[in-house]
């Protein structure tokens, strides 16, 4: 796939709580940054290993981890996996500490992660981590052997459907059809997680020889009326799906015409 390079490469990073969050959550973004030349990193803060419903929880991790470095490949991405056990992530000191460092090594241009309204505890606790480490990456003598940032990055938070304490807010819209097909190709690789434990969870029923055009379609429904909004705003007949972000008062200035990430 050839596309012209933007003339400013950004940094793209996702803090996320588990192997295949980047991908549901930002998957269209991510296609499109690494797609226009910009270089992307993925973290989860845990290993992956509660989500199912049969794999011993080692064994499970190992697999995740497998399949989170399959996708990471579909974005030529870095990817960092840490140690900690899905389900029991807390926003500690020792990690905040972690987190910090992190991501002044990366030095991102732009950072996603989740909200802090979310069903799962882990989610929240990445998004409670995020929040807490941004002003202290400016500062030196917090984790002083990795140096400061000279400037908060700011931060997106991805879209969910949940409404305690507050609903989503959409500040900015990135139509996403485009790179619909290349997301589901990274989610494929979350066998574990879109084809046993997902309808295990669910409800689902997958079919065997055609579970690639069922994933398509389950996910492009997600979320439906985000596409079509955006559709209207810009006065477009129709838009296949978009992705949405609220930005984070924590991060810094958010310019959304740095990220357009248009592609040639």
């Amino acid at each position: 796939m050839s596309t012209a390079k933007a003339s400013a490469p950004q940094r793209i990073l996702f803090v996320g709580a588990h192997p295949d969050d980047a991908e549901f959550s930002a998957g269209g973004l991510l296609q499109r940054a690494a797609r226009a030349g910009h270089q992307v990193m993925l973290v989860s803060l845990t290993d992956g290993r509660a989500g199912h419903q049969q794999m011993p929880a080692a064994e499970l991790a190992a697999r995740r981890r497998e399949e989170a470095a399959a996708a990471a490949t579909h974005l030529a991405a870095r990817l960092e996996i840490w140690s900690q056990r899905d389900g029991e992530l807390e926003p500690t000191l020792a990690l905040r500490q972690q987190l910090i460092g992190t991501i002044r090594r990366f030095e991102p241009d732009l950072l996603i992660t989740h909200r802090p309204a979310d069903y799962h505890p882990d989610h929240r606790a990445t998004a409670q981590l995020v929040q807490d480490a941004c002003y202290l990456l400016q500062v030196p003598n917090v984790v002083p052997a990795i140096a400061p940032l000279t400037h908060v990055p700011p931060v997106l938070l991805a879209w969910d459907r949940f409404t305690y304490p507050r609903p989503f807010r959409a500040d900015w819209v990135l139509d996403t059809g485009t790179v619909l097909d290349d997301v589901v190709k990274m989610l494929d690789c979350h066998v574990s997680q879109v084809y046993e434990w997902l309808p295990h969870t669910q409800g689902l029923t997958v079919p065997l020889n055609d579970r690639l055009s069922w994933l398509h379609d389950w996910y492009a429904r997600r979320p439906r009326h985000i596409a079509r909004e955006y559709a209207a705003a810009h006065g477009l007949e129709r838009v296949d799906y978009a992705e949405a972000y609220e930005v984070s008062e924590y991060g810094g200035p958010f310019d959304a015409n740095r990220f357009d990430f248009t592609l040639a």
